[in-house]
């Protein structure tokens, strides 16, 4: 009986080795049907099978082509069943050989054709040279769109070398038979076994160290087309037999010492309880129940044998709590996770699934467990589909990659090998990850960049067309004030009037010009400042002057003070004078006649504090958002009534921010402004004692 358990045990092991055969000629064919997919289901080949394209075949259909992908043989088949192309080459060596005539025919009586879109056919086809596998598809659109254009076959040998291949990847003697030829008698007897149940697997012994499991192959119609016989050694068998002979060795040898001396009376007491035991222990293995135990009689054998049983199932019991507690912190660790988790066994059955990956599928676990996944399409597109799943369990290597659904959400898939003790992948989890929006941020960081880089652009080439633009301009205004001057003549007062229009137009145009190359050297990082001691009162004075004929038109007095304790600070003199000049012009531009425009210097710690306030028209709030913006005026019926580039403000903002300071206001509509900024007094100093300006160091 104990041996008939080691007969049964060696069966389910062979059987599971020829199903490890049998996964992997089925990820062959697996392959060959989704490389004519591929080339079915494609625009070029669409358009092929039409207009006969020479250059299709020059660029797709070389003979190292189909050596690359292992093909044999490419037929292109058109709807009316004319081959319109065909090509067969010898995969090892890359020559051209004829077509096979047996797959010819085949084409011509339409066994190999598709009838209808979703019409595909695969399986084996027994040529004169070798059996060949054939993969047949409609030929469609890349969006796998209709109607059909025709079929597209593709066929490999099964010839000696991939025989030999499965033997190495299995580790296994493999035996192949045609059911066209005469068969070893073993063979036939299993052949019509088979016949019966396709999809049962034979396994027999061979001999005393050889078991054997046979399996058929199917050609295109479904019928038997192969027989192939897996071989594998005895060793669960041998050993079981090793064990039970010395197991009887060892019950003999027992037997002869206790049953010495020992009464026919104690003999039956003893057998009886020991079949007790025999039962206790069967029934605990039939029921699975460990909270059964032994009742503790005599202080004997038998009672210290029932002792190490209940304390074997004491263990047991709490070896199973233990996995069981360890089982639910695995399924609430995988649980908290925000990534899809589902373990599938070699034939893609879910065994498991994690709370993110049902809700997921929009399902409960008992449903899900038992289901293929290639049958489950809300989990099989991030997950199956991105990945070749076969050939992970073929290989024995994990896989990752990057997959982007119809929904346009983009996911991060890992699928990981599990093994057992042994090494043998006895499953698959796989983890995939929503990284659309971590996608989203980084396109936004990049066109970022590219705006940036943009700008930059943008500011260099300003810079440049400004400086071409200066030198006509500064001709055109020479030239009119010489006219205007009468150097080359008299003028009537008309022409003195276009004259100096032309020269004060000029002159506009030309600050505009400044002001947009100032500007666009600050945003090319171009701008450089020459650091000098300046003179704060004197400096003052000067714009005062400068300014006073356009202040006196409009009777505005202009007024400085400056703290006692300021005299020089340390600055690009002439940038400052730009600074000042610029706020001054403004205050007196929007100040109403009669009015003042008061100047301070204060000492703020190591910074300077210059104020410029006017008693003007003052700024609106919805319009103080715009200032210090380029080429920005207040208001549209201000930019009529007061010239200007909208470039003042900007430009000054710039400047001092380059000087190390920082520049605000405050102002109330009707009351008037108060410009103000800051700026270190003895420049922006680093240990050496140069100034840096934007990264740069100057001496």
């Amino acid at each position: 009986m104990q041996l008939s358990n080691f007969l049964e045990l060696e069966k389910v092991d062979t059987a599971d080795n020829v199903e490890r055969v049998q996964n992997v000629i089925s990820t062959e064919q697996g392959y060959l049907n989704r490389t004519v997919q591929d080339w079915a289901c494609w625009d070029d080949t669409c358009s092929f099978v039409e207009d006969k394209n020479p250059n299709y075949t020059e660029v797709n259909l070389q003979n190292q082509t189909l050596t690359g992908i292992k093909v044999n043989v490419m037929l292109f088949v058109n709807k009316s069943g004319s081959v319109v192309y065909a090509k067969s080459v010898d995969m090892y060596t890359g020559e051209e050989k004829p077509i096979p005539k047996k797959l010819l025919r085949m084409v011509e009586d339409g066994t190999l054709l598709s009838k209808s879109e979703n019409d595909k056919k695969s399986g084996f086809v027994l040529l004169d040279e070798d059996p060949m596998f054939v993969a047949c598809h409609p030929i469609l659109t890349t969006k796998y769109n209709g109607p059909m254009k025709g079929t597209l076959i593709f066929g490999r040998y099964f010839d000696d070398v991939l025989l030999n291949d499965f033997k190495d990847s299995t580790r296994s003697s493999l035996l192949m038979y045609r059911i066209d030829e005469d068969l070893p008698p073993d063979f036939q007897t299993k052949l019509k076994s088979l016949s019966e149940n396709p999809d049962r697997t034979i396994v027999e012994p061979l001999s005393e160290n050889k078991v054997a499991g046979y399996f058929e192959l199917l050609d295109v119609s479904g019928k038997p087309a192969l027989i192939i016989r897996a071989d594998f050694p005895r060793e669960l068998y041998k050993y079981g037999e090793k064990t039970l002979n010395n197991m009887y060795f060892f019950l003999l040898l027992t037997g002869l010492m206790t049953g010495v001396g020992v009464k026919f009376a104690f003999d039956k007491l003893f057998i009886s309880r020991l079949i007790g035991i025999d039962n206790f222990v069967t029934k605990v293995r039939s029921e699975k129940d460990l909270s059964r135990r032994l009742p503790l009689k005599n202080n004997d054998e038998l009672y210290r044998l029932s002792k190490e049983i209940n304390r074997m199932l004491n263990e047991i019991e709490l070896a199973e709590q233990e996995l069981k507690a360890q089982e639910r912190e695995k399924k609430v660790l995988l649980d908290s996770l925000n990534e899809l988790a589902i373990f599938v066994n070699p034939q893609l059955y879910i065994i498991w699934a994690n709370k993110a990956a049902l809700e997921f599928m929009k399902i409960d676990l008992q449903k899900a467990m038992g289901q293929c996944l290639k049958n489950t399409p809300d989990i099989s597109i991030p997950l199956s589909d991105s990945l070749d799943l076969e050939q992970i369990f073929m290989t024995g290597n994990k896989k990752s990659g990057e997959f982007t659904g119809k929904d346009g959400r983009v996911w991060i898939v890992q699928a990981i090998p599990v093994t057992e003790e042994g090494g043998k992948i006895i499953g698959v989890l796989e983890m995939c990850r929503d990284i659309t929006e971590s996608k989203a941020t980084e396109t936004l960081l990049q066109e970022k960049q590219i705006a940036e880089a943009a700008n930059r652009t943008k500011s260099e080439f300003l810079a440049n067309m400004s400086h071409e633009l200066r030198t006509p301009l500064n001709s055109i205004i020479g030239f009119s004030d010489l006219l205007y001057e009468q150097v080359y003549g008299e003028l009537n007062e008309r022409q003195l009037k276009s004259v100096g229009n032309i020269s004060k137009s000029g002159k506009h145009l030309l600050n505009l010009i400044n002001g947009i190359l100032d500007l666009s050297k600050i945003e090319a990082g171009k701008m450089e400042l020459s650091y000098k001691q300046v003179d704060l009162a004197s400096k003052l004075h000067i714009i005062k002057n400068l300014l006073y004929p356009i202040a006196d038109r409009k009777n505005i007095q202009i007024e400085i003070y400056i703290d006692s304790s300021l005299s020089n600070i340390y600055a690009d003199e002439a940038r400052f004078v730009q600074i000042m000049y610029n706020l001054v012009d403004n205050a007196i531009k929007f100040s109403y006649e009669n009015g003042f425009v008061k100047i301070w210097a204060r000492k703020k710690g190591n910074m300077v504090e210059i104020t410029v306030t006017d008693t003007g028209i003052g700024i609106k709030p919805e319009d103080q958002s715009k200032l210090f913006k380029p080429f920005s005026q207040v208001d549209s019926f201000l930019s009529k009534q007061f010239q200007g580039t909208g470039l003042g403000l900007s430009l000054v903002k710039q400047i001092v921010q380059l000087h190390g300071g920082y520049i605000w206001f405050k102002s109330e509509p009707g009351e008037g402004s108060t410009f103000a900024f800051v700026i270190p007094i003895e420049g922006i100093k680093v240990e050496d004692g140069t100034a840096r300006l934007d990264g740069k160091v100057q001496s």
